[in-house]
């Protein structure tokens, strides 16, 4: 059985994505899949979404004054196909442990 980060108070506004998702949600943060594992928003290499944010100096998309972009409708357009690969790689959900590694 894998086991579960636990999330402390303090990290939630790092989990907090400037695309207004929140990874402390995602399977694949919390628990990570055999072929992928995130680090969440402001910890990957690249996010177009992210660098356009920081680049503003903005932590959510939502104060923006071309609030929605193109970049953001077109990455919600892809959720559908986010949520199949969930289902694909935890079909049974994920374990609740959180013990310390």
């Amino acid at each position: 059985m894998r086991k579960v980060k636990a999330i402390r108070m303090e990290s939630i506004a790092v989990l907090l994505a400037p695309c207004g998702l929140y990874c402390g949600w995602c399977p694949y943060y919390i628990q990570g899949a055999e072929q992928f594992k995130c680090a969440g928003c402001w910890k990957r290499e690249k996010c177009p979404i992210r660098d356009c944010a920081k680049g503003k100096a903005l932590k959510l998309c939502t104060y923006c004054s071309s609030f929605p972009c193109g970049k953001l409708l077109e990455m919600y357009a892809k959720m559908p196909e986010f949520l199949d690969g969930i289902k694909r790689d935890f079909p049974k959900g994920i374990s609740l442990s959180t013990e310390k590694e």
